[in-house]
């Protein structure tokens, strides 16, 4: 076997472990994965999953730095000047909320960081929340503040929000909406800039 398919072979076993980790974890919780469930996934012996990964931790914190990254190079992709901090902060809220009602192992091994070992995960997302604020600093819609905090408090706020959402057993789409909108309008009535009368 040449050294090209080999490393492509390579590439796919490893995509193929990954793939069966997701799996198991979007489907019984990242709490019950492990490699007894990876192998009888895909038919692997243990000893050819430990070849790729030394153990279902480096499992864990691949899958959330890799699935992290999907997530935020898409939220990045939607998040333009022209359309105003509030436009903004609906697109990157409203893709994290989908992901917490739809998804909740995933929202709590990604956004919540409970199973990686990845430090500066939660630093990443409040990144992208500076950089609407910063947006929304220069553009006058909103007013002067510190974006260093305030990025902080917005995420922490939704997050919140969204784990008193999770633990609702029959919250339905429209509910959802209704909470994401009410608490938007909250987080952000306190940052937007007003004129003389107080309005908008």
């Amino acid at each position: 076997m040449s050294r090209e398919r080999q490393l492509q072979k390579n590439a796919e076993t490893r995509k193929s472990i990954i793939d069966a980790a997701i799996s198991i974890g979007l489907e019984e919780g990242f709490d019950e994965l492990s490699i007894r469930k990876i192998t009888d996934k895909l038919g692997y012996s243990a000893g050819n999953v430990y070849h790729y990964f030394k153990d279902k931790q480096e499992i864990l914190d691949t899958i959330h730095n890799e699935t992290s990254m999907e997530i935020k190079d898409a939220i990045q992709t939607c998040i333009r000047p022209e359309r105003g901090f509030v436009e903004n902060m609906k697109v990157v809220f409203k893709m994290l909320t989908e992901i917490s009602v739809y998804e909740p192992a995933a929202f709590k091994l990604i956004i919540l960081n409970k199973y990686s070992h990845k430090s500066d995960s939660i630093d990443e997302w409040v990144d992208m929340i500076k950089d609407c604020l910063k947006m929304g600093i220069e553009s006058g819609e909103l007013r002067e503040i510190n974006v260093n905090i305030t990025a902080y408090t917005l995420l922490n706020t939704f997050l919140v929000a969204q784990m008193i959402i999770n633990e609702r057993e029959h919250s339905d789409s429209k509910m959802i909406e209704d909470i994401f909108d009410t608490e938007l309008d909250i987080i952000l009535n306190g940052i937007i800039r007003k004129d003389d009368d107080g309005k908008k």
